[in-house]
């Protein structure tokens, strides 16, 4: 997925949030329109991945309802660059760049 992707996935979740949560009455329409603007106003189109991801995990910083539309998104990043991180150090300590493999894994 490309991060407008990604991102266009996360305001549609949002949105989705929003309308559920006025429904059952645990939301204001002042408050949706906070955190819809909100939204917005920090997810950008063109936007790379790792800026997307570092915006992304700001969401729920001030507006604490988003946090399960957030955590998944944490979650895969995390994963993802963990994984991908392990993978390097292995391929440099096959290598003999043992220094380079500690550097990396700080």
């Amino acid at each position: 997925m490309s991060p407008d992707d990604i991102r266009q996935q996360i305001e549609l979740t949002v949105v989705e949030l929003v309308k559920a949560r006025m429904a059952d009455g645990s939301m204001t329409e002042e408050r949706s329109q906070h955190v819809s603007q909100r939204v917005l106003d920090l997810l950008q189109p063109g936007m790379s991945l790792e800026a997307l991801y570092r915006t992304i995990s700001k969401l729920d910083d001030t507006i604490p309802e988003l946090s399960p539309v957030v955590l998944p998104y944490l979650r895969e990043y995390e994963h993802n660059v963990t994984r991908q991180a392990q993978e390097n150090v292995r391929n440099l300590i096959k290598q003999g760049q043992f220094d380079a493999a500690a550097n990396l894994a700080e």
